[in-house]
């Protein structure tokens, strides 16, 4: 036990002690950060584009400024009310907004007659200007970027130019940049309700129809049998989704520790590899200790990450809740108590360890044949494909954590470590969750003892990729040797 708590404290405090370590642990979870909010930071980040509309009557003009403020108004909504504006559904709040955009005024006004947060709503990314020209032609040297038009910011390109004929033509949207759509699809989204109310008013019509239809539908609520409904109600509320919500990012979690956390023991095990350090260890500590210790240095590293990401998500969250609504600080509060339920945090428990096993076991064994990174490359990508499988199955999760193949796929023991935390929320039998749990476990102990094997072949014998090759080619049927050359 001596050896193998000196393995691991020797391979811990290298993995710690090293300035990567610490920047990693410092910059994943910013670039991950950076990475979930890169698409608002894009749009946020895009300067103003500015286009220009020529239309005789100014109809198509009114209809797509008013989509333009309708994006704004949309952001205000939300920042309002995420919950409900997201779901489309309706609220107090999002009412007094909606009358009060009907009632003339701007979103920033309507916002703060609703009661919402003083913030500054972003501007739209199209702002239009008085056309420089009326011909297609005399827009050209503008478009193509040859001459700038005047703006309150200076002289600016034009980005667009919308010109919509007197004689109920086709309306013609020019523009240089042909992959950027945004501006396109208000138009079409401005001449569709232009359309729409002239139809509407040609059929003599109200437009506040749409409106009556809305306030008369019926809601489709979501509701779950109970055993008390009198006191506990049946329709579906935060803290019925939140198991799923949590075993999507406890599974997700996971995946991302161990696929983190693995790289340390390949990249460890083919330095000593290609150091010729096995000879030195191997003279004082039997290979199981070894390994044994190599395989509880990592896991203290995984630990370390995720007590400081832990710690550090802890303290932002504080932070930023005192900005929340006390409604939406109870539905977190409501999520983050689900991650200590037992019946989440058990399984969750033993498929980090069981899978920890499997997969670093597996990468150990493919250090100890490799010299070069480049090798372990050759070996490295079904591996790799392995892992990525799971994280296609979280996509599917989201909508369906009852579908035919996460419940199928779960009894794989290289996937139960990720989908039987997926299917918790669900609820399965216990017999099932137990069986899964037993065939992880086997599966662990085979893949530990024939990676011993294979560690062995490398760390002692001195066995690289040329063998591992060779041996699967005496696999294959009717392969003959090449005789030797003399």
């Amino acid at each position: 036990m001596r050896s193998t708590y000196l393995v691991a404290m020797r391979d811990y405090l290298g993995y710690v002690t090293a300035w990567g370590f610490w920047l990693g642990l410092l910059f994943t979870p910013i670039l991950l950060g950076i990475f979930m909010l890169a698409p608002a930071l894009a749009a946020n980040s895009q300067p103003a584009r500015y286009f220009t509309v020529i239309d005789a009557n100014g109809e198509f003009e009114q209809s797509l400024l008013a989509e333009l403020n309708s994006i704004t108004a949309d952001a205000a909504r939300i920042s309002l009310d995420p919950v409900n504006a997201g779901q489309g559904n309706d609220s107090e709040k999002l009412k007094t907004f909606d009358d009060a955009i009907k009632a003339g005024a701007d979103p920033q006004e309507a916002l703060k007659a609703a009661g919402g947060a003083n913030i500054a709503l972003a501007s739209p990314d199209y702002l239009p200007v008085p056309p420089p020209a009326a011909t297609i032609e005399g827009l050209r040297p503008y478009l193509d970027g040859s001459q700038l038009i005047e703006t309150p910011n200076g002289p600016q390109p034009l980005f667009a130019a919308i010109i919509v004929p007197d004689n109920g033509g086709e309306i013609q949207y020019w523009s240089e940049n042909f992959q950027a759509r945004d501006l396109l699809t208000l138009a079409s989204n401005a001449e569709y309700k232009l359309a729409r109310n002239k139809v509407f008013a040609a059929a003599n019509v109200s437009l506040d129809i749409a409106d009556d239809v809305k306030a008369t539908r019926r809601d489709v609520s979501r509701q779950l049998l109970r055993d008390d409904p009198a006191t506990t109600g049946s329709a579906v509320t935060i803290a019925d989704k939140a198991p799923f919500i949590v075993s999507i990012m406890m599974a997700f979690m996971l995946w991302f520790l161990i696929f983190s956390v693995i790289n340390y023991l390949l990249m460890g095990t083919i330095e000593e590899r290609s150091n010729k350090i096995f000879d030195t260890l191997l003279t004082s500590v039997k290979l199981p200790n070894l390994l044994a210790g190599k395989l509880i240095a990592v896991l203290a590293l995984a630990l370390t990450l995720m007590t400081f990401w832990g710690v550090g998500s802890a303290t932002i969250g504080l932070v930023a809740s005192q900005n929340f609504a006390p409604e939406q600080t109870q539905d977190i509060m409501i999520v983050l108590s689900t991650v200590l339920k037992p019946s989440l945090v058990i399984p969750a428990v033993i498929s980090f360890v069981l899978g920890y096993l499997m997969y670093g076991s597996l990468f150990l064994a493919l250090g100890s044949l490799c010299d070069t990174i480049q090798e372990a490359q050759t070996l490295m990508t079904p591996l790799i494909v392995l892992l990525m499988t799971p994280l296609f199955m979280l996509v599917l999760a989201i909508n369906d954590a009852q579908s035919p193949i996460i419940e199928a796929m779960v009894w794989v023991p290289l996937f139960t470590p990720f989908l039987l935390i997926l299917r918790m929320p669900t609820e399965p039998p216990l017999w099932e969750v137990l069986v899964q749990l037993g065939l992880m476990a086997v599966a662990a102990t085979l893949i530990l003892y024939l990676a011993t094997r294979v560690y062995r072949a490398g760390a002692v014998h001195g066995a690289g990729v040329a063998d591992v090759w060779a041996f699967f080619g005496k696999l294959i049927p009717g392969k003959k040797k090449m005789p030797e050359q003399s």
